[in-house]
């Protein structure tokens, strides 16, 4: 909790410093400053210290806010992101879903305002990623694509808490579901990138026989 102190406050003294390029932010900003204060959060709940937990989450809503108004800035106003760095996107949809887990834990599991209010942008920010399907599938693969794993495990725990809320004889289904959707995103990324790693190793020791 201290070293995320340390890497948040650094990370925005080298913004305010004015030593980056606009061109160069992405939503990869999010996971050192607002995924670590939330998640920060949410552990903070999970060992019964409810001040540090409610600060946490505080701090990440502000990262949020401050870096998601700057990396869509960046997206609308500059040119493309290189092919590498575009699935960093899928990023900027997981806010709202680490900070419901976060905000579930503090509560103990209880339906709030604030927990409709983070549904309602959940939805949203996903439906966002679901219209750029089209975008991601044209790209090649590359360990970018981890990106979206931290947005997807994020929504299935997310999509589990609300779940268990609704109840009725259909949740082990839906809930079953959704981890199976998780499991296999996830692990069609690992098992496409051993298979990228390999190739490019036998691409490195073809080049060196020749």
């Amino acid at each position: 909790m201290g070293l995320a102190v340390v890497l948040g406050a650094r990370f925005v003294a080298g913004l305010a410093a004015g030593n980056r390029n606009i061109d160069a932010v992405h939503a990869g900003y999010l996971l050192p400053t607002v995924a670590v204060f939330l998640i920060l959060g949410q552990s903070a709940a999970g060992a019964g210290w409810t001040g540090l937990s409610v600060a946490g989450i505080g701090v990440g809503v502000l990262f949020w806010l401050l870096l998601g108004t700057i990396v869509l800035a960046r997206m609308v106003f500059r040119p493309a992101l290189p092919a590498a760095l575009v699935p960093t996107f899928a990023i900027f949809s997981a806010p709202p879903a680490v900070a419901g887990n976060a905000w579930f834990a503090f509560t103990g599991g209880r339906l709030d305002t604030i927990q409709y209010l983070l549904l309602g942008t959940f939805v949203l920010l996903i439906a966002v990623q679901a219209a750029l399907i089209g975008t991601y599938w044209r790209l090649p693969f590359t360990l970018g694509f981890w990106a979206f794993t931290f947005t997807v495990a994020s929504s299935g725990t997310y999509a589990l808490h609300w779940l268990k809320l609704a109840g009725g004889p259909a949740q082990p289904f839906w809930g079953y579901l959704s981890l199976t959707l998780v499991t296999v995103i996830i692990g069609s990324i690992a098992g496409r990138s051993v298979n990228l790693l390999v190739r490019s190793r036998s691409s490195v020791s073809a080049l060196a026989r020749a």
